[in-house]
């Protein structure tokens, strides 16, 4: 029986979920991090390419500037994410993501050109405010749910962005492509400060984490996203990766109870986004039926 295009995406939602958890399990700060990701992922996905599946990865130079471009997006995403890990802690980067929500209702009618929403608005309305009661209550974490924010609003363009590229070409070639992007972006910042002695002096554990991080966790999870766009909007898909901050929270609370542990303020706001993802999709899915 195949599964629903919507349950594939909550699985991959959940192997998300753990992308925060490796992140915080490695010692590198948030540049040197990204630039091992994206340059383990890219080696991966060539061999993947050149010599399993032996697939063309030999495009047009116009898609190349554009997938790559796209790489850029995801590339500094990462940056923020993993950087609010770094000085607040998962659940607050996590749940910030939740704004992706209203960057993809603003951004989606613009690049898809199809006009705004009533309900996306309102549902993004719900999750702002949930927002503004996590930073009155964590505001210790300010420049933590800042970064999140803004994480969320790169994530949001590069969803949208993916929804237009991704029947330009197969779904591994424009993964390659923007992982290329992102390792060249992280370029430019990996010389600023201690980022190369911290490559250079790298722990065993972190090269191992990194692995899991880049191959299985981005890697598979991106190319499948890529293919499941065939079925899902890219507001649905930021919708679904909003639930990523349950999983997150809770592996993270199982793991290091002690530092993940928020106010009840922060539970409730962040349920109430999630009940409102929630319904929103069981709404969106009735009407495709009708």
């Amino acid at each position: 029986m195949k599964i629903p295009a919507y349950i594939q995406l909550q699985f991959i939602v959940l192997m998300w979920g753990f992308t925060g958890v490796i992140g915080k399990l490695i010692t590198l700060s948030s540049i040197p991090l990204v630039w091992g990701r994206t340059l383990i992922a890219t080696v991966f996905l060539y061999i993947y390419l050149r010599f399993i599946v032996k697939e063309n990865f030999i495009i047009k130079k116009k898609l190349i500037l554009q997938f790559i471009g796209c790489g850029f997006v995801i590339g500094i995403h990462w940056v923020l994410f993993y950087g609010a890990i770094k000085i607040s802690n998962i659940s607050i980067a996590t749940s910030t993501l939740s704004t992706g929500t209203l960057f993809a209702a603003l951004l989606e009618p613009i690049f898809l050109k199809r006009k705004i929403k009533i309900s996306e608005i309102f549902i993004s309305i719900i999750i702002i405010l949930c927002i503004f009661l996590i930073f009155k209550t964590e505001f210790q974490y300010w420049k933590g749910i800042l970064m999140g924010v803004s994480c969320a609003l790169l994530s949001a363009l590069f969803s949208v962005i993916n929804g237009k590229l991704h029947s330009k070409s197969n779904a591994t070639v424009l993964t390659f492509y923007e992982m290329i992007g992102g390792f060249l972006i992280l370029n430019l910042f990996i010389g600023f400060g201690n980022n190369l002695d911290q490559i250079i002096h790298i722990k065993f554990m972190d090269i191992f984490w990194l692995i899991i991080l880049s191959c299985i966790l981005t890697c598979l999870p991106m190319i499948h996203t890529i293919k499941l766009m065939k079925f899902l909007t890219p507001f649905t898909i930021m919708l679904s990766i909003n639930l990523e901050p349950v999983y997150a929270i809770l592996i993270a609370f199982l793991i290091w109870s002690d530092a993940e542990k928020m106010s009840l303020t922060f539970y409730i706001a962040t349920a109430i986004m999630i009940l409102a993802i929630c319904t929103n999709g069981y709404l969106k899915n009735r009407t495709s039926q009708r």
